[in-house]
């Protein structure tokens, strides 16, 4: 039997769950079972890049250049012409879409190229934080088009399946939830170098780290988290606050964190997460949108755990009073007031450290997650009886 043919597109691979799961989703691929291509257009932006990453491991990324986060009619028309004559070219069995314009651009693309099954993985959604509202309305529309060509989309979580469904895209049959797995090693070797990380980052012994990570764009919702740090300051003496990550709100953050008396690092982009996760003595996600919260993950298999807000499949992937806590978006007074009740109860937060790191191991392995993302793809490929020959 010869190999199925897959091809994953996504718009960019800067530094974000999105690009994390797809990369993984293609480096672990069973490679006797399927042949897999990456096509994506070309990485900018202040979050960094995994670029070097996706290189190091031999996977050759199929550059298509128009291909961009932006809506521009000129580009976006090269760019689905580009991926029409790419899947062509490649006679995939299966085109496998990850976020919002890739999915559009790359499902149609798929449509027109003849590929037989189309699966996507929005990696969340565009409804709230992130454009216009004529620009939102513009994608929901395109989205509930481009559902009518899919065979299967992925969301990370059953509440992102009722967003969409709530937005009349799509039906319930297309949907299937599977996580965004990580890789657990690291994170058990940070744990054991937790002492010396804190040191390097110069915290004392007695400070109480509330850390962040993400990318500084709205929709992240840092400026809340910096204005909660303020509060905490005043109420905590031993509280010092860390945040890793670098986006369009970096200067603006920095500028509100000036009152603070150098209490806050920014770190910048970092290589070194699973360490920062396991230094922290609470991660703060501030998110006004989250599809699932892939730190909430890292921070889980470090340990650590997590206040976060009450967004999009966050509520499923942090366990109330258990492995973390639970407050409004947009309320940095909730947010102080729940990272001030574990500063005050350094036993319940470890508690629930504890209980985070037994919730996120195994069953959130990267190894599980493409498990179940190839069992999708059998079922497909049965329904369509398709075998890979041809």
């Amino acid at each position: 039997m010869s190999r199925i043919r897959i091809a994953h597109i996504i718009t960019r691979l800067c530094k974000g769950g999105a690009q994390e799961n797809t990369f993984h989703t293609v480096r672990l691929a069973d490679r006797d079972r399927f042949e897999v291509s990456l096509i994506s257009g070309p990485t900018s932006g202040a979050e960094g890049s995994i670029e070097d990453r996706v290189a190091s491991t031999g996977i050759e990324v199929l550059r298509e250049a128009t291909l961009v986060r932006p809506v521009s009619p000129a580009r976006d028309a090269l760019a689905l012409a580009g991926l029409v004559r790419k899947l062509r070219r490649g006679r995939y069995h299966l085109v496998h879409t990850h976020t919002s314009k890739a999915g559009i651009l790359g499902r149609l693309a798929a449509r027109i190229a003849g590929v037989p099954i189309l699966v996507h993985t929005p990696h969340g959604n565009i409804f709230d934080g992130y454009f216009s509202p004529w620009k939102t309305r513009l994608f929901i529309a395109a989205e509930r088009r481009a559902a009518r060509w899919t065979d299967r989309t992925i969301e990370l979580t059953p509440g992102g399946i009722e967003e969409h469904l709530g937005q009349g895209i799509g039906r319930r049959e297309q949907f299937v939830s599977i996580f965004s797995g990580i890789d657990l090693k690291p994170y058990d070797e940070a744990r054991a170098r937790r002492a010396a990380t804190r040191e390097a980052l110069g915290i004392r012994p007695d400070q109480f780290v509330v850390g962040a990570v993400g990318r500084l764009e709205p929709v992240k919702g840092f400026t809340y988290f910096m204005v909660a740090a303020a509060n905490i300051a005043e109420r905590a003496p031993q509280a010092c606050f860390v945040h890793a990550g670098d986006g369009s709100e970096a200067g603006a953050l920095r500028s509100q964190a000036g009152g603070l008396n150098g209490r806050v690092k920014f770190l910048g982009l970092r290589d070194d997460v699973p360490a920062l996760m396991a230094a922290f003595d609470v991660l703060v996600v501030p998110s006004l949108n989250e599809g699932m919260g892939r730190v909430i993950l890292e921070a889980g298999a470090a340990g650590t755990p997590v206040i976060a807000t009450r967004v999009g499949g966050i509520p499923e992937v942090v366990r109330e009073g258990e492995t973390g806590l639970l407050v409004p978006p947009r309320d940095a007074s909730s947010i102080a007031g729940a990272v001030l009740s574990l500063a005050e109860d350094p036993a319940r937060a470890a508690a629930m450290g504890q209980a985070a790191r037994r919730f996120v191991a195994p069953k959130f392995s990267l190894e599980n997650m493409v498990m179940r993302i190839e069992t999708l793809y059998e079922e497909l490929l049965q329904e369509k009886h398709i075998d890979g020959r041809g």
